[in-house]
């Protein structure tokens, strides 16, 4: 009996082993959807795709709305705005964001709570919070 419970023990920590070493490695799950940003100053909000790219977290404007929520024509779609944010081990990712204007942020981090994709992007010390807003 004693035996059956060590063999047992073993494959319960061979089982659970794949998740710890993906936890440690920072390896998580990419919160793939369609997102409403944040409305800037004008009232015109992208609509983001984001998706797997390798390991990392990418996002590509898809449609860009004007403050009324229909189209508008923008040179932004089709642009990337998140480049290749890396997993984290607490679940969030961290890496780059661009805005519409092409202004960069290095030290962004993702992270997804409930329906909204909460972004801080910083720029030094100075820091400033984002939550978009999951459509699908």
């Amino acid at each position: 009996m004693f035996h059956f419970k060590r063999v047992m023990a073993a494959l319960v920590a061979v089982w659970l082993a794949p998740a710890a070493y993906a936890q440690s490695e920072g390896r998580a799950e990419v919160p793939r959807g369609l997102w409403q940003a944040q409305a800037n100053v004008q009232g015109i909000s992208f609509h983001v795709r984001t998706r797997r790219c390798g390991r990392a977290l990418c996002g590509r404007v898809e449609r860009v709305k004007n403050r009324r929520g229909f189209d508008a024509p923008s040179n932004a779609v089709g642009q990337m705005v998140l480049w290749e944010l890396s997993p984290q081990a607490d679940g969030s990712f961290m890496g780059e964001y661009r805005d519409g204007a092409g202004n960069a942020w290095m030290n962004t981090r993702v992270e997804v709570r409930g329906n909204a994709l909460q972004l801080r992007i910083c720029e030094g010390s100075d820091c400033r919070g984002e939550s978009w807003k999951r459509l699908r």
